[in-house]
């Protein structure tokens, strides 16, 4: 092979296999003006490309296809150059946002050679299209090595979308088809879980019992069981979940803390195992241990080392601990220490500067939460996903009702309002908190009813003793409307049960109970 063919061979390799969401908003550097193509030679146009490299990424439709499409005219329709043009096409596609154009091209570059093939390209513009059968059609031709190129944020993203359009039957059925043929040793391990949880809920929905142990194998984390146990989709296999799951979760909690200590020692210089250690660690109620492992970690990375988001979330749960154990000031503290992070270093401290404004206001202390929102929303604004940005509108229109300024809660609300969808149990709390408890219990009694919110719905109902993640909060919660509005209740109990009281997890009995404080 020429030496020029192995050098795009491995740069349409490599770029093919990366999402094209990680190209969105790139800046593209000053350029040159392109020099006509059609009067240099082959190797002219070669070296042009390789000299600017990066070029074509940046500039996909002025640079980019020109120059490959030169390339195949002068060069030859070799393999390597072919995926490079078909792969600038694609970028070419996503940037002008002809998104079924680049889903064929994503097909075409795939079909160049099959070996190289990415799943990525044709999942991301089955995103962009809303195109739930496109995903479907693609996940269910993967097979063998294939499926290990399954990435759990693509699949996570999925996910979200078959929820949107009601269709996430269709997405465990197919969790059930790879587990039931013995697929499942292919995918990544971390997404062993969240498969097997849809696996079984199918498997509930079709009546396949025999294969409850095998997919509960599968299931570790104490925060999965919670919604086995309490959603009513899981019903026929409540008493073999609750055998799995032990009283008050110890025995999944025991297991996940025992597999993520494993996964970390296995690769012990990993953050992000050591940050599933660290959870695993709080959501069984090890709130010490769960600090001294954060402990461990910072002390041998030294003062000096970078800090990548991994640590940003081993250091959040550190401060979560903190509050179990009832020492807020510590983890007031630990809070401080992220907050001071360059947002535009670092673009994911948008999580925790949010969860740091939402813990103090969900704690009580509302001047402090207050001003914790104006940074949680100043990097929100350029960071943050719509989700992110409902937490920072929940807090602060609750936080205005309860200093009196309810006046200045009405934008809040109106966000709220506008972005149900995407985050029911915020506005929810949000409103409840301004006291529009008819608008809240109607809001959660159509959401309940319609297949695509459901699960979202179904979640505003799952009380702090329930939620694992967070610190405790004083703000409302859906189950206190259950009382006054019967209808909600009826309908939710359809849905879900109460969490039988030996179950409720030891993680939640073993907190701190946190009592509101005064306005400060």
């Amino acid at each position: 092979m020429k030496p020029s063919a192995r050098i795009l061979l491995a740069l349409a390799a490599a770029l093919a296999a990366a999402p094209l969401a990680a190209q969105d908003n790139a800046p593209a550097p000053a350029s040159e003006p392109l020099p006509d193509l059609s009067a240099m030679t082959g190797e002219e146009v070669l070296a042009l490309f390789r000299k600017t490299s990066g070029r074509w990424l940046d500039e996909p439709c002025t640079f980019g296809v020109p120059v490959t499409t030169a390339m195949e005219e002068k060069i030859g329709k070799t393999v390597p150059i072919r995926r490079a043009r078909l792969y600038a096409a694609v970028l070419c596609a996503d940037e002008e946002k002809r998104y079924a154009d680049g889903a064929a091209l994503a097909q075409e570059l795939n079909a160049v050679d099959p070996a190289q093939q990415s799943i990525d390209l044709p999942l991301y513009f089955a995103r962009r299209l809303e195109d739930a059968d496109m995903a479907l059609a693609t996940l269910g031709a993967l097979e063998g090595k294939a499926l290990g190129g399954l990435d759990k944020d693509e699949f996570w993203a999925i996910s979200r979308m078959f929820a949107r359009q009601g269709r996430g039957k269709d997405l465990d059925a197919l969790a059930l088809a790879w587990v039931a043929g013995g697929k499942l040793a292919f995918i990544d391990g971390e997404l062993h879980e969240p498969i097997a949880v849809r696996g079984l809920r199918e498997a509930a929905r079709t009546g396949r019992g025999d294969l409850v142990d095998t997919l509960l194998l599968s299931i570790t984390s104490p925060v999965s069981y919670i919604d086995l146990l309490t959603n009513r989709a899981f019903e026929p296999f409540w008493p073999q979940i609750e055998q799995r799951a032990g009283p008050n979760l110890s025995l999944v909690g025991a297991e996940h803390v025992q597999m993520t200590r494993a996964r970390l020692t296995n690769v012990s210089k990993d953050r992000d195992r050591f940050s599933e250690a660290a959870h695993a660690l709080h959501y069984n109620g090890q709130f010490e241990d769960a600090i001294a492992l954060a402990r461990r970690w910072r002390e041998r990375a030294g003062p000096d080392a970078p800090i990548e988001e991994g640590d940003g979330w081993a250091l959040n749960i550190e401060a979560y601990a903190y509050d179990a154990l009832g020492q807020p000031e510590k983890a007031d503290a630990v809070f401080e220490e992220l907050a001071k992070l360059d947002p535009d270093e670092h673009p994911w401290v948008v999580n925790f500067v949010i969860n740091r404004a939402s813990r103090l206001v969900g704690q009580g202390r509302w001047k402090e939460g207050l001003k914790a929102t104006v940074l949680a929303r100043e990097v929100a604004e350029k960071y943050g996903s719509t989700y992110a940005k409902l937490i920072i509108a929940r807090d602060r229109a609750c936080t205005f009702e309860r200093l009196g300024r309810g006046q200045d809660a009405a934008s809040e609300l109106a966000f709220l309002r506008d972005n149900a969808k995407d985050g029911i149990a915020l506005s929810v709390a949000g409103l409840m908190c301004a006291g529009q408890n008819d608008e809240a219990a109607a809001m959660l009694l159509a959401a309940l009813r319609e297949a695509g919110q459901r699960e979202d719905a179904v979640s505003a109902f799952l009380t702090d003793e329930l939620d694992l993640f967070y610190t405790a909060s004083i703000l409302p919660n859906a189950r206190d409307l259950l009382a006054d509005y019967p209808e909600l209740a009826a309908e939710l109990a359809l849905h879900m049960r109460d969490m039988p009281e030996a179950y409720i997890p030891q993680a939640a009995l073993k907190r701190v109970a946190l009592k509101e404080g005064p306005v400060r």
